[in-house]
């Protein structure tokens, strides 16, 4: 069975590249054809993830957390934008610095697609 990795690199102001990569994980978990989803915001991605910008993402977000998709975030990349401490907020996000579990994903066979 496949794995999913979903990388969201596209910022708050590209809204319907981020929603279609939530709602492709979201679907991607419901057809029970995929063995493992994991949705990573990544570069402009991570800025999504703020108060002042996650608004119109809510309830995507909120529907990968029910389907308990593994949703994480790239520390480096937070930083870089001077956010991490915004993200922090969101306790369902894991925050951290993402290269090496990108790797080890390639390794156990994961699709990467990108938003």
């Amino acid at each position: 069975m496949a794995k999913l990795l979903v990388l969201i690199t596209s910022g708050p102001d590209e809204p319907a590249k981020v929603k279609a990569g939530l709602g492709f994980a979201r679907v991607a978990k419901d057809s029970g054809r995929v063995e493992d989803v994991q949705c990573c915001f990544f570069a402009d991605g991570v800025e999504v993830l703020t108060p002042a910008n996650r608004g119109p993402f809510e309830s995507l977000l909120n529907s990968l957390w029910e389907r308990q998709i593994l949703v994480m975030a790239c520390q480096y990349h937070a930083e870089q934008k001077g956010i991490p401490d915004q993200i922090r907020q969101l306790e369902r996000v894991d925050l951290h610095y993402v290269g090496a579990d990108l790797v080890e994903a390639l390794n156990q066979g994961f699709e990467f697609v990108t938003f």
